[in-house]
């Protein structure tokens, strides 16, 4: 006889777990054993199925394990048998079978446990057919109960509205947080320190900078003067006012209109310029960049190599090129580029801070005589360099020249004068300009022009005399600080104002401002074989070939006559001339100090 022990605290959940299949095999061997070596085990095993599989017969379901599981253990004794559901009396009407349960108080007890376990198999398969019948919703009859499914609807509906609540305040606080940490990285990044002001000559600024020197991205204009600055990655750039920039990064910087030229490291390489219709990328160089208003470049390469884009005009494709040391392209309003040697437009770019005592100031005054000289207007022109009147060829040096009149010259090697003329009437009006204007006034002269029209106004006596600089009022124009053009008679010069506002973006030509006369120092040397009081020579400026000033001046006793000719939006051409009658010896005429002054055009 196996041995009587306490039933274990888990006893009926094995029981029930091995019922509907949810036992797992700990559990499974734990109640084989129980059952096959304890009698209580056994007789509570057989009693809870009976129970089990009546209750199931009753209530046409199996009950929920969890309400069986802990329940009270049975007080079932050694000699107590548990009880049975018998088979129904002969004399009773026998019910269709539903899967009652079949035994005798003369059944053994396997018959009892397989006819147990009969009856649970098939209860259990009837009640899970059952619960998929009701889930399956295809199932469902004709006459759906509506009403409940519009509850459950609306429940589903009223779920999903919070969970559509959450998650719009969610978004909601996420988007304030970005939006919080967006502003506060856009301060950051606009107040990052991309460049360092190195040193400025005249500069006037649009913005004030601050006292350091630091500079952060923003557009920026230099309205007057010079400015040399460093970006943090080491390129270094000399900008020409009127200039207006934007540094993008530590080695990018837009240059929306001005005149740059820069340095590039070879830890910068890569430097790269870009302007509204072009780009340029800097391979450890230097270079020049003008960018026009009209979209009108000019770039130079002055060492080292580049590569330059151009967006092109209406009629032309974008291009991109590679220029090396000495090359240039120049490109006009209509997006036609022109490659060219740089020997061909000298000197236009500024490649040092000038000297603080330099006479044109970018942005405000334009000195014409450095133009004579191959330069910009700012003092990149070369002393003592000129044209022949006659010819248009640049004369290295003052230069005898005595030739005759050949009609207007232009001179296409210098990109701000249009050309050069001896002006005569004796066989009609003189032309003055490219397009073919005419000086009508223009009196009769020799014809002939003695001497070349020159940067730094100097005189000699004979061909192998001494060099005497023009003086007026007691001064002498012999420096860069006070420039003058020498213009012995007979010579004339027009210059392209278009040309030199395509040039000097965002400002307007407001004026031409010199002074001329007889230099004073040609008395003591005419004295020897002339009449001094005989020197004559009149001074004319043209505005598009219409006299706007005329003085005939000489030098006995001295006279010096200041020049202001105003000059408006539609003038095209500013022309300088003198002539003289008669005797040509000793007729040192020159213009001094001759500006074209600006003023910035406001945005």
């Amino acid at each position: 006889m196996s041995p009587q022990r306490p039933l274990p605290a888990d006893f009926a959940e094995w029981i029930v777990r091995s019922l509907d299949g949810t036992i797992t095999p700990e559990q499974f061997a734990q109640l084989d054993q129980e059952i096959a070596s304890n009698d209580r085990a056994r007789a509570y095993y057989l009693e809870f199925v009976t129970t089990y599989v009546g209750l199931m017969a009753l209530m046409g379901g199996l009950p929920a394990a969890q309400t069986l599981v802990g329940a009270a253990e049975p007080e079932t004794g050694p000699g107590t048998a548990p009880p049975v559901v018998e088979i129904p009396a002969p004399g009773r009407p026998a019910r269709q079978d539903r899967g009652d349960l079949r035994v005798g108080p003369d059944s053994s007890e396997q018959d009892r446990i397989r006819e147990i376990e009969r009856l649970a198999n098939r209860q259990l398969a009837e009640f899970l057919a059952r619960e998929r019948q009701t889930e399956s919703p295809a199932s469902r009859p004709a006459g759906w109960d509506w009403w409940s499914a519009l509850c459950e609807a609306a429940q589903t509906g009223q779920r999903f509205m919070a969970v559509g609540a959450r998650m719009v305040k969610a978004a909601v606080v996420c988007l304030v947080i970005l939006g919080v940490l967006s502003i506060v990285g856009l301060y950051v990044y606009s107040h990052r320190t991309l460049g360092l002001l190195m040193d400025a000559a005249h500069a006037k600024w649009d913005v004030p900078l601050e006292p350091t020197g630091k500079l952060r991205a923003g557009r920026i204009t230099l309205e007057e003067g010079y400015a040399r600055i460093r970006l943090n990655k080491g390129a270094e750039v000399l900008l020409q006012a009127p200039s207006t920039f934007d540094l993008r990064s530590t080695n990018r910087m837009f240059l929306e209109s001005g005149w740059i030229t820069a340095r590039v490291p070879p830890a910068a390489s890569g430097f790269t310029v870009r302007t509204p219709v072009s780009s340029i990328v800097d391979f450890g160089t230097e270079f020049g960049l003008l960018a026009g208003e009209s979209g009108n470049t000019e770039v130079h390469v002055f060492d080292g190599r580049i590569e330059f884009e151009h967006a092109g005009g209406a009629d032309t494709a974008r291009t991109r090129q590679k220029l090396t040391r000495d090359e240039a392209v120049t490109v006009d309003a209509a997006g036609h580029a022109r490659r060219v040697p740089v020997l061909e437009r000298p000197r236009l770019f500024s490649r040092v801070l000038p000297a603080a005592e330099s006479f044109g100031l970018p942005g405000k005054r334009l000195g014409l005589a450095d133009m004579v000289g191959a330069g910009n207007g700012l003092d990149t022109g070369i002393w003592g360099q000129g044209l022949d009147a006659s010819t248009g060829q640049i004369a290295s040096r003052r230069t005898i020249l005595k030739k005759n009149d050949n009609g207007f010259t232009a001179v296409p090697a210098l990109p701000f004068i249009d050309g050069v003329f001896v002006p005569d009437s004796s066989d009609g009006s003189a032309i003055v300009t490219s397009t073919g204007l005419s000086f009508a006034p223009c009196p009769k002269t020799s014809g002939t022009s003695y001497e070349a029209i020159v940067y730094g106004a100097s005189f000699q006596v004979g061909s192998a005399g001494e060099i005497h600089y023009g003086r007026l009022a007691g001064r002498t124009y012999d420096t860069r600080s006070h420039p003058s053009i020498g213009m012995h008679p007979n010579a004339g010069i027009t210059f392209d104002l278009d040309a030199i506002r395509s040039a000097m973006p965002e400002t307007v030509i407001r004026r031409f401002q010199a002074r001329c006369g007889v230099s004073e120092n040609v008395v003591r040397f005419a004295e020897r074989d002339a009449d001094p009081a005989a020197i004559q020579v009149t001074f004319w400026v043209l505005v598009d070939g219409q006299p706007q000033f005329s003085r005939t001046l000489g030098v006995v006793p001295a006279q010096a006559e200041p020049i202001d000719v105003p000059i408006h939006p539609g003038n095209r051409f500013l022309t300088l001339a003198t002539t003289t009658p008669g005797e040509y010896r000793y007729c040192w005429a020159l213009f001094a100090e001759p500006a074209l002054e600006l003023t910035r055009r406001k945005p």
